[in-house]
């Protein structure tokens, strides 16, 4: 899971992801990315990761909050969805720590 996605647009985050997986050395490893959206809700393909959009609340800065606890949501309804075996979550922020320990199971 990745604040904002790819293709980078904002920072550091977003170009890390953006040349992890466009250089990606091991084609047995599969990239899903989260992205923040302003109501697209269609996933798309990129660096061949699956992407997949994250709706923005008008809810100020507590979206951002809201945007990494969604995104996790999805990952794990996606991972237990499909049985993805021996999946990992990367969370390249520190916004949600405090609500981590519900999610860590």
């Amino acid at each position: 899971m990745i604040q904002n996605g790819i293709p980078a647009k904002y920072g550091g985050f977003e170009t890390f992801v953006k040349e992890l997986t466009a250089h990606q050395s091991n084609k047995n490893l599969k990239y899903h990315v989260a992205c923040l959206s302003n109501g697209i809700q269609e996933n798309f393909n990129h660096n061949d990761a699956d992407c997949f959009n994250i709706s923005k609340k008008n809810i100020g800065p507590a979206n951002a909050i809201y945007y990494d606890l969604a995104a996790l949501k999805h990952s794990l309804k996606e991972i237990e969805e499909k049985n993805y075996m021996g999946a990992i979550i990367d969370i390249l922020a520190c916004r949600i720590g405090p609500f981590i320990g519900h999610y860590k199971k």
